[in-house]
């Protein structure tokens, strides 16, 4: 039981400095990205649907339509 504790902890402790090391590797690219970099991310992150990130079929409806169906066809 003893062992199953410290394994534990040693477990907690590798995923705090892991979680460090990641915080620190991700501050490190940021402070490299270039203006051209965060304007690419940027246009990426602010895509209108019409742009090509969601399912064409979906454009015309947001779903709710189709769930409502769905749930009559279960109530039944």
């Amino acid at each position: 039981m003893a062992q199953d504790i410290e394994a534990a902890r040693a477990y907690v402790k590798q995923w705090q400095r892991t979680g460090e090391l990641l915080d620190q590797i991700k501050w490190e690219e940021l402070r490299a990205m270039t203006e051209e970099d965060a304007a690419r991310i940027f246009e990426k992150l602010s895509m209108h649907p019409r742009d090509g990130w969601i399912r064409p079929e979906r454009e015309q409806s947001s779903g709710l339509v189709e769930q409502q169906r769905l749930f009559r066809l279960l109530r039944r």
